[in-house]
């Protein structure tokens, strides 16, 4: 039976989760259809997978022209009659038209196709997926990220009444959100973490014993993933004689003024930024570190990214700030260190000592990294589960 799969842009090169995700649900048989409003841009498309660019290939597009005749169809006035009764504040900062028009041309899809049921990623698509299933009759369930339950909530007070299932990328972003809504709530959460390919991520030959003491990080260069206090950090733990480097990779707005801050602070000779790096190049950077570190925000833009859970999977420690589900993988003290606070600079120089000091103690704490995200975090266990949740909505 199809699943319709729905992402408003898709596929994207910083979420490569969702990409695995739908790859792997079609590599065990199952029939995804996968919708989308917006494509990848040249640039975009230029970094993604090979895995994405399959994805793509089979990605059917709604585009505005489409979304527009469908409006003015007897479906789509019902839609937007629909949108404007029950998701008006959902859709606040949004096209309430533009919404209505998607949804309907996604429900015009979903009946063409044979679709059974609809699965949401993000709230864009989780609104026109709800606006569509509820047109259509077919059932619909989403994937929820940490970003969404503080910052894009106001839908799901409206969607949790009707959908069958929500998948939670981690707990504390399901928790956060529960709390806000009725109890009943509860029964449709289901914690599905994205999981680590445990045989992608692997410990290799470790890096050449220190010095230098070589530091890990990505991610997207914006001022919440933190990467001004890391290289404070680290520009400190070098001020007191540890001869630590930092490599980021990633690209975004505030790469020249991570470079700025580094020179200011007389760290930029030990400053690498490289920029974008596929996917399939990181395990080759977390062999070539000692540790990762990410001092990221602590309201919810991240619960804990992926590639924090990727190097421990390869037996490296991670010292990162106390972002919401950190205590979900991290050991404090055993398998990694999480700061009292993202500005805890004296922890992390403390932390960065202890590994440049006692090597031996940092590899053991690397191989309870690795043990933990296999007991916890591995992409294979976590896709069944989502595999199951989805058989059992249809």
């Amino acid at each position: 039976m199809p699943i319709g799969y729905v992402i408003h842009r898709f596929p994207w090169p910083s979420e490569t989760f969702i990409s695995r995700e739908v790859a792997g649900l079609i590599e065990l048989g199952e029939d995804i259809r996968i919708y989308s409003f917006e494509g990848p841009g040249p640039a975009e498309i230029a970094l993604l997978t090979p895995q994405s660019k399959e994805l793509m290939a089979r990605t059917r597009y709604i585009d505005r022209g489409e979304a527009m005749r469908a409006l003015a169809s007897p479906t789509g006035l019902r839609v937007f009659a629909d949108a404007r009764r029950t998701m008006r504040e959902a859709a606040a900062g949004r096209r309430l038209w533009l919404l209505a028009a998607r949804a309907a041309a996604l429900a015009k899809a979903v009946k063409r196709d044979g679709v059974t049921q609809l699965h949401a990623h993000w709230p864009y698509a989780t609104i026109t997926s709800h606006l569509a299933a509820r047109a259509m009759g077919v059932p619909y369930s989403v994937s929820v990220h940490a970003h969404e339950v503080a910052h894009e909530s106001d839908h799901f007070p409206a969607c949790f009444k009707e959908l069958r299932f929500a998948s939670f990328c981690n707990g504390a972003a399901m928790e956060h959100l529960l709390a806000k809504l009725p109890a009943a709530a509860r029964d449709k959460a289901h914690l599905v973490y994205h999981g680590v390919d445990t045989a992608q991520f692997t410990p290799g030959p470790d890096a050449d014993a220190p010095p230098p003491v070589k530091l890990l990080s990505a991610g997207r260069i914006t001022p919440t993933k933190g990467f001004d206090r890391l290289v404070r950090a680290c520009a400190a733990a070098f001020a007191r004689g540890i001869p630590v480097e930092l490599t980021i990779l990633g690209q975004g707005a505030a790469m020249d003024d991570i470079r700025a801050l580094a020179g200011e602070l007389g760290f930029g000779g030990r400053l690498h930024m490289p920029g974008w790096v596929p996917h399939d190049a990181v395990p080759g950077h977390i062999a070539a570190s000692h540790a990762f570190c990410l001092l990221a925000n602590t309201d919810f833009n991240d619960g804990l990214p992926n590639v924090v859970l990727e190097a421990m999977a390869a037996g490296r420690i991670a010292i990162v700030s106390p972002m919401p589900a950190a205590h979900e993988a991290i050991d404090q003290g055993a398998n990694g260190y999480i700061l009292a606070s993202p500005d805890d600079i004296e922890g992390f120089v403390a932390a960065v000592a202890a590994l440049y000091e006692r090597p031996e103690a940092a590899r053991e704490m690397g191989v309870a990294a690795r043990q933990a995200v296999i007991a916890k975090h591995d992409a294979a266990t976590h896709l069944g589960t989502m595999r199951r949740l989805l058989q059992g909505a249809a």
